[in-house]
């Protein structure tokens, strides 16, 4: 095994640590019953060889966990996880087991806004919030309410992406939306923080023209209805 380098997403090789490999598993498995981080693993049949990369781990894990859904519903949550985990190293470069895993997201939140406002995919008055009240505002937990359709479809309709890279982290994700529902409010960074809430703890989700268009310079936010 020490032989073995896996290929990271930068393109750097390091010594394959199977470790990481458990730890990520068990992370996954967290407070959730009746499931088996030892069995994600040993049924992920991961075929190590030389350059492996790290996407291929974490697909094959993620399949393992998905496969066990019908057997117990909690695996939902598991393969969610290890996806969403995909999505953190993507968006800034740290795992969730990292030291500065909370104060790295919140900060990529506000670097992702201004980014998109620079590059006129987000409206430039997102720039007027307080970006450091709202960034404190985010919960990095709250990602582990998704179960895996949830979080696969965000991924593959509404996350932004800036050359072809997912720019939003699940959390700056609401709370872009939140932002472009407040921008009229007298109140502004107290009620986004309200809808942010609403939308992060999965009581409320606006429709898709909302999802797709909130906070961006294309501002149709209404869904069609029937009269």
């Amino acid at each position: 095994m020490s032989s073995i380098n896996v290929k990271k997403r930068n393109g750097r090789l390091q010594p394959l640590n199977i470790n990481k490999i458990n730890l990520c598993a068990e992370r996954s498995c967290e407070n959730l019953e009746n499931v088996s981080a030892s069995e994600v693993v040993l049924d992920a049949h991961v075929q190590l060889y030389d350059k492996i990369t790290t996407k291929e781990i974490d697909s094959a894990l993620i399949m393992s966990a998905r496969q066990k859904v019908e057997k117990e519903p909690n695996y939902s949550y598991v393969a969610a996880r290890i996806l969403l985990g995909t999505i953190h190293k993507e968006v800034f470069r740290e795992s969730v087991d990292s030291d500065t895993f909370e104060l790295q997201y919140r900060k990529t939140f506000v670097q992702g806004i201004k980014k998109l406002v620079k590059a006129e995919i987000l409206h430039s008055d997102l720039l007027g919030f307080n970006l450091k009240k709202l960034s404190e505002a985010i919960n990095p937990e709250r990602d582990k309410k998704f179960k895996y359709l949830g979080a696969q479809i965000l991924i593959d309709r509404y996350f932004i992406r800036l050359d072809n890279k997912i720019i939003e982290s699940p959390q700056a994700f609401w709370m872009r939306i939140a932002m472009g529902l407040a921008l009229n409010e007298k109140n502004k960074e107290e009620r986004a923080i309200e809808f942010y809430n609403l939308f992060s703890n999965l009581l409320y989700t606006p429709s898709t023209p909302t999802l797709f268009n909130s906070g961006t310079t294309h501002s149709q936010l209404s869904s069609c209805y029937l009269n």
